[in-house]
Order: C-alpha cells, then structure tokens, then sequence
C-alpha cells in the first residue's frame, strides 16, 4: 500500500464555508477538491508554479470561480504570477 499525505484547508466564499483537501500529483498541476462534511462539490487543477488554473471538474458558475479560485490559492500560499 502506497501512503499518501493530502492538505487540506478550509475556506469561505460568498458566506459559506468549505473544506478544501489538495491532492499532488506528479506534474507542477495539483488538484484541489471543494466540498463540505458530506459531499464533494468540484475540483480544480491549479499549477503551482505560476498560479494558473488549468482546469477545472463540475466547476461551479462563471460569477463563483474567481473568487474560489483566489480564496484556494490564498489558503495554500500559492503564488499568482502575471
């Protein structure tokens, strides 16, 4: 059996609260899962070397991304390069 250590954080957006658990994987691109005590709601893939969001899975609407995206990025002091 493989161990495998995550991080996870918890962020608030637009007045809710929620977990999120980063997962590594082998490139410069990680995954990040949004979810509460009972679901998960998304995940979005963010390179940590420059900040850039590379994709995203059962992404929430355009007006919430942004801010998700700051508040993740803000939570694990991954840095946002021009």
């Amino acid at each position: 059996m493989t161990e495998i250590k995550v991080q996870q954080e918890k962020i608030e957006v637009e007045g809710h609260q929620y977990f999120v658990t980063h997962i590594p994987t082998a490139t410069s691109g990680c995954w990040y899962t949004i979810h509460d005590l009972f679901e998960v709601w998304a995940a979005v893939a963010i390179d940590i070397a420059d900040g850039s969001i590379v994709g995203w899975r059962n992404p929430p609407g355009e007006e919430h991304r942004p801010k998700i995206e700051e508040a993740i990025k803000k939570a694990f002091g991954i840095p946002e390069f021009p």
